[in-house]
């Protein structure tokens, strides 16, 4: 019989699962969650051997119902700047990439997740997208709370101060096609006894995926169900050049979004991060106008993105003086705005890039 991947439990599925499977009496069930998150996500163990907690007969039968297998880093690479990129190989021997971003000190980093193999949103600006063209799958709960756990294995980060200070699901794939399985990572990486993640301390993002889910609009599901910041990749505030660089815009406009995430606002109280990549023909004032209509309507800050021209479309990047100018206009107007300058670009670890061919995996 397969072992049950202990990093695909959340704490409730965890409590369940012991008492279903191991015997362990209700009335401790909590207490043996508690111990057993502590002991991986707080301690790090790495085998269930080392559980000096319980006793031999449990510690056996754990071991012999649950895994703590992790994807294996294949590749690492290291930028000028100090971000670390790794390639991680999954237990089908497909693979994603995973990215570390530090910041000024090089003592703290952002960790960038992805929650899937392939994605098929086609965004034209995009390197993952023009080279996946499909999903090849989504990834479990475990394969992407593992690269938390690989990564703060490689830097050591196991100490009560965080050297992973951040979490943004922004890599490969689109987090809200993959909602239950980005759930238990959210849920475990918040949980007290696991990685003890603050809520302002994640953030997922999306292109505005407009599904049901559980009766309701999915963003307001996520609302509900993972609390975190969200991040809404625009683009472009007008619908016609929206659709040209993401065709998904045909199928959820900007128009439909603003309400959910209006409501996701209202939810959270976490105000929304619009994603704003910067390329020669989205930084015009008329682009900057529509935005602003937009700004107005839901509690917002941007993030202006610098372009890394990894596509095989024939994209410029905006320059310096566009970029201010846009810039200017949105603060100008009272919202606040950001320029994201790109980290990683020697190793292709910067936004959109993650394209390594390896990542589709083997057909």
């Amino acid at each position: 019989m397969e072992k049950q991947n202990f990093y695909d439990l959340n704490f409730e599925q965890l409590k369940t699962f012991l008492i279903d499977k191991a015997a362990v009496d209700p009335k401790k069930a909590k207490m043996r969650s508690q111990q057993l998150f502590n002991a991986v996500y707080k301690k790090n163990i790495k085998c269930f051997k080392e559980l000096t907690t319980f006793g031999a007969d449990l510690r056996n039968k754990i071991e012999d119902l649950i895994s703590l297998e992790k994807p294996e880093i294949v590749d690492i690479q290291k930028s000028k700047d100090g971000t670390i990129k790794f390639l991680l190989e999954l237990k089908d021997k497909r693979n994603v990439e995973t990215v570390l971003i530090p910041d000024k000190s090089h003592s703290k980093y952002t960790i960038c997740l992805s929650v899937s193999v392939g994605c098929y949103l086609s965004c034209e600006f995009c390197a993952t997208a023009q080279i996946s063209k499909k999903l090849v799958r989504n990834l479990s709960p475990g394969e992407i709370i593992s690269q938390i756990i690989l990564c703060k294995d490689y830097i050591n980060d196991w100490s009560t101060q965080k050297k992973i200070t951040n979490q943004v699901l922004m890599g490969e794939g689109s987090p809200f096609l993959n909602l239950d399985n980005v759930k238990v990572a959210i849920d475990n990486s918040k949980n007290k006894d696991g990685l003890e993640y603050g809520r302002t301390r994640i953030t997922i993002s999306t292109v505005g995926i407009s599904i049901k889910k559980d009766n309701i609009d999915a963003i307001e599901w996520a609302a509900k169900e993972l609390d975190v910041y969200l991040a809404w990749s625009l683009h472009s505030s007008i619908p016609k050049h929206r659709s040209e660089l993401m065709p998904i815009n045909d199928k959820y406009s900007i128009d439909t979004l603003i309400p959910q995430l209006k409501k996701y606002y209202e939810e959270t109280k976490l105000p929304i991060f619009i994603e704003w990549i910067c390329l020669e023909d989205n930084m015009t004032i008329k682009h900057a106008k529509e935005l602003i209509k937009i700004m107005k309507k839901i509690p917002s800050k941007l993030n202006l993105i610098e372009f890394n021209p990894l596509t095989n479309k024939n994209f410029k990047p905006a320059s310096k003086e566009k970029i201010d100018q846009f810039s200017k206009i949105i603060q100008e107007n009272g919202f606040l705005s950001l320029f994201r300058r790109s980290r990683g670009r020697d190793i292709n670890a910067s936004c959109g890039s993650l394209a390594n061919k390896k990542s589709v995996g083997n057909e």
